[in-house]
């Protein structure tokens, strides 16, 4: 009989494991694919190349001294998964490093017109937290929290206290006070295709002053493929306040309803300014965006 119990308990230890590796390998397959997380938070900041633009006089309505710059960085990029399984419900953290160091990869700046571009290396932590629940279906995302990126030992960090999203045609308002917050999936923006949107940015950096963009659009979808981001700078309000007008047409969404990718992206002044002695640091809050019409559903987690 003791042998018997012991046998019993050893299988029944056996099949909790199995069982708890079998729903973290279907959280991780879940979350690798949803439209939602996949790689949004990289596509929403990594330009792809390390040519910076040329052009030697200011664009129209250009808002920010003269300044180009692209963010290349090195793939393919290392995720890790904590994923803590209790019932039917699980907590994922979800851990990535951006990383440029070598004569193509990194940040490259041209910040004056026919001047050289600067090599800055790239080396961001990536963070975002994710809630899921299972039900007979399968394993689902509940909520989540912003990608938060952030260079790694800087002596000049770069914080993000408040971002605003506003479509006063609407009444519609969005705001994120914390890379902490989760979002379940019907409090993340929501646009539809005419919406206009004022949004406010609210940063600092420690002993220096920064520079705000609004990455949007990044996103794919079956016969479409890659939609490549747009990158806009905001214009400076004050020392710490940046706003700025996003027209959703421009994201030339066709099929509805759609997930897209956008980023808060704050630069250190001396990162856009500076020489060749000047380094990279950063705070990016990227989350994802849904695009629909009205009377649409939000949705679900995969396409």
């Amino acid at each position: 009989m003791k042998y018997a119990s012991l046998m019993l308990i050893f299988l029944l230890a056996v099949t909790v494991n199995c069982s708890k590796e079998n729903d973290e390998t279907d959280i991780q397959e879940l979350l690798e694919s949803s439209w939602f997380i996949g790689d949004g938070s990289l596509m929403a900041v990594d330009d792809s190349t390390n040519t910076p633009g040329t052009a030697g006089t200011l664009l129209p309505g250009e808002i920010i001294p003269w300044v180009r710059w692209v963010r290349f960085i090195e793939r393919p990029v290392t995720v890790f998964f904590d994923i803590t399984v209790e019932g039917d419900s699980a907590d994922v953290i979800i851990r990535s490093y951006f990383e440029g160091n070598s004569s193509w990869y990194g940040f490259f700046v041209r910040n004056a017109p026919g001047g050289p571009v600067y090599q800055r290396t790239i080396a961001d932590s990536v963070v975002r937290k994710i809630k899921c629940f299972k039900d007979n279906t399968g394993w689902h995302i509940a909520s989540l929290t912003p990608a938060d990126i952030y260079t790694i030992d800087t002596d000049y960090p770069v914080l993000i206290s408040e971002v605003r999203a506003e479509v006063s045609s609407r009444d519609y308002v969005f705001t994120m006070t914390s890379a902490d917050t989760y979002f379940e999936k019907h409090q993340l923006p929501i646009f539809y295709p005419e919406d206009t949107v004022e949004v406010t940015v609210i940063c600092s950096a420690s002993d220096d002053s920064t520079w705000a963009f609004l990455h949007h659009g990044a996103g794919h979808r079956p016969g479409i493929g890659l939609r490549h981001h747009n990158r806009t700078p905001f214009e400076r309000e004050n020392t710490t306040t940046f706003t700025g007008t996003w027209i959703i047409a421009n994201d030339s969404i066709r099929i509805t309803p759609a997930v897209r990718h956008s980023a808060i992206d704050v630069l250190g002044w001396q990162t856009l300014f500076g020489d060749s002695l000047a380094s990279y640091y950063t705070r990016a809050w990227c989350l994802p965006y849904i695009v629909l019409q009205h009377g649409e559903d939000i949705p679900e987690d995969i396409e």
